[in-house]
């Protein structure tokens, strides 16, 4: 679910990347591409990433940034409870 919401983000702005490509490199998104998909992942998925999420290495691709995705969510849920 979440790997294909970031997906479809991707190809509503003119992209079809792998789920296991970089999407840096690969020009899917620039620097400001990156903010837009920052905040529309946290706005959608109801949380705020912490600074190293960003450094995580995983962040760079769709199915990594689905894993760092999840991860967020679960711990919420859980702290929540």
């Amino acid at each position: 679910m979440i790997e294909a919401w970031l997906y479809s983000w991707f190809v509503e702005r003119g992209s079809d990347p792998d789920l296991n490509e970089n999407y840096f490199e690969s020009g899917a998104i620039d620097s400001l591409g990156a903010i837009e998909l920052i905040e529309a992942v946290e706005k959608h998925f109801k949380f705020s990433f912490r600074q190293h999420d960003f450094q995580d290495r995983r962040f760079s691709t769709i199915a990594g940034l689905a894993e760092i995705v999840d991860e967020r969510v679960q711990a919420l849920s859980i702290s929540r409870e």
